[in-house]
This record gives C-alpha cells, sequence and structure tokens, in this order.
C-alpha cells in the first residue's frame, strides 16, 4: 500500500519526504561516525614466544633497566614455557584497533617479574618496570624482554601487560623454566623474521 501527505501539508517550510529521508540519512550518519568514535581502544595479541634480533643500541633507566633499539626481529618458537637462558629473548606482536583521530595511541607497557630484584644502579627493589611508548593503529607491533644480565635470570612467571589511561588492554604469561637440557631455537629459514614497521 502506497502512502501519500496530503496535498495542504506539502508547502513552503512543511517537511517533505524528500526533507525527512535526507535528515534521517544525515541522522544516522552521525549516529555511526559517533559509535566508532565511542568505541574503545583493543589489542589483539597475534603471535607469541621467543625471538632473536639483533641490538643496535641500549639505553639505561632510572632504575638501572636497559632499553634496547632492535632490529631484524625473528619469531623462532611459539610457546610460553621459556628456557632460563642467557641473552634469549621472549615477548609477544599485537595489533591495535581503536578510534585515534591521527592514528597513535598512547600506550604503557608493563613487565612484571616473578619476585623483587634490585638491578644494579636501582635505587630501591623493583617488582614491575613500565614504559609509555606510540603506537600505531592497524600495524604489529613488538614487545619483549631479553635475558641481557645475570639479575634477569629469574624463574617463575613474568606478565606483560598492556595499559591504556589505566586500562589492560592485553596480557600475556610467560612461564621461565631452568632446565639445563633445554635447547634454544635458532633462527632459520623457517622464521617468520620482521622489522618494527613491517606489517
Amino acid at each position: 500500500m502506497a502512502y501519500a501527505l496530503p496535498t495542504d501539508f506539502v508547502q513552503a517550510g512543511a517537511v517533505t519526504p524528500i526533507r525527512m529521508i535526507a535528515a534521517f540519512a544525515l541522522l544516522l550518519g552521525l549516529t555511526i561516525v559517533s559509535a566508532r568514535a565511542a568505541e574503545p581502544t583493543r589489542v589483539e595479541i597475534v603471535e607469541h614466544g621467543i625471538y632473536t634480533l639483533d641490538i643496535d643500541a641500549t639505553t639505561r633507566d632510572a632504575n638501572g633497566i636497559g632499553q634496547n633499539q632492535v632490529s631484524n626481529i625473528c619469531h623462532v618458537s611459539t610457546t610460553t614455557m621459556i628456557p632460563m637462558k642467557p641473552t634469549l629473548t621472549f615477548g609477544f606482536r599485537y595489533r591495535v584497533w581503536g578510534p585515534s583521530t591521527d592514528g597513535i595511541e598512547r600506550l604503557t607497557k608493563v613487565v612484571i617479574f616473578p619476585a623483587e630484584v634490585t638491578p644494579p644502579g636501582a635505587s630501591r627493589p623493583l617488582k614491575s618496570y613500565s614504559e609509555v611508548f606510540s603506537a600505531q593503529i592497524g600495524v604489529v607491533g613488538y614487545i619483549g624482554y631479553g635475558f641481557d644480565e645475570p639479575w634477569e635470570l629469574m624463574r617463575g612467571i613474568w606478565t606483560f601487560q598492556l595499559f591504556q589511561r589505566g586500562r589492560l588492554l592485553a596480557e600475556q604469561n610467560f612461564t621461565i623454566v631452568d632446565d639445563p637440557q633445554a635447547t634454544v631455537p635458532h633462527r632459520d629459514s623457517k622464521s617468520n623474521c620482521f622489522q618494527m614497521s613491517s606489517l
């Protein structure tokens, strides 16, 4: 059945069907934009385990923890059981999704140690450390930790977390085991290697 407005209603200034449709489309568009803007930032862990990499430079923070600038990162094993071996690196790759207008989200990385530890140069024992960094929306990033110094070799559960303004977005646990028989995977032709901006 067709419906029509009375002819005396269609006059200057009256709401015609065309104007009603246009207004509805505009309202719908604003609702979709508003809904997208209200979507919370989220993080997807796309890969985890043991990695190899090249250390290009190292700086030390106020707590005595080394911050490495790295390249040629290669995923060599998918596991959460990590052998406690010097120079071994473990972590995960992730992708950030969110409503950022400039394509960048400020996140906080937190690494929780199995026990309190006092790195050389630290003023007090630490149970964790944190770092604020910028992550690109839709681009795969990497966070990891390497056993570069003797004090870092700790058995137990290591927890990696990503936060945005106090809201937990992602968490990955690794169990560090002291197994003298454990072998450390190495980079080969099957390794998934990448630069920080590869994906």
